[in-house]
């Protein structure tokens, strides 16, 4: 190996080992944070920092549910459904406790009621004649809409003697 050569591995070496050093500290840097924030120290693995990490993110969430800390995230996600269907029931008009299948039953005949009504159609049809009721709706004000439009358009006047348009 030329003198050259050998240079320029021994800089290439040293820039990979500065660079290797500068990922060393960052890594601590982190570490030594993350550590920090779960209730760690920075000697402890990463495994052990995670581990604390995730007790205290899911006690937090725990406690902003208003349940124990120490709940599993089994009972942090039971309770999360239970509230949201709870605001949900409050939301169509059913009880806190409604099933699902209760609330669904509500939101659709809610649903039909709204567009129904605006179609002249009954709470109980069904979908298929809410639907033809809608089309034929729709239908109607589009036919509306052209025979105004049409009815606006005036053919124009045919030329007088003088290839003029005639006034009246």
């Amino acid at each position: 190996m030329t003198e050259e050569q050998t240079k320029g591995t021994t800089e290439e070496r040293k820039s990979q080992d500065e660079w290797a050093e500068i990922a060393r500290r960052i890594e601590a840097q982190i570490k030594r944070d993350l550590a920090s924030w779960a209730g760690a120290g920075e000697e402890d693995s990463w495994e052990v920092i995670g581990r604390k990490a995730e007790a205290r993110v899911r006690s937090k969430m725990a406690t902003g549910l208003g349940v124990s800390p120490e709940a599993s995230w089994e009972e942090i996600g039971r309770t999360v459904e239970q509230k949201v269907r709870a605001e949900l029931a409050r939301g169509v008009g059913a009880t806190e406790g409604a099933s699902w299948e209760e609330i669904g039953r509500r939101v659709e005949l809610q649903v039909k009621t709204g567009l129904g009504k605006w179609a002249d159609a009954s709470p109980d049809d069904d979908w298929v004649t809410i639907g033809n009721k809608i089309g034929a709706k729709i239908e109607g004000i589009l036919k509306e809409v052209l025979s105004t439009k049409k009815g606006e358009e005036k053919p124009p006047e045919p030329p007088g003697p003088e290839g003029t348009a005639q006034s009246e």
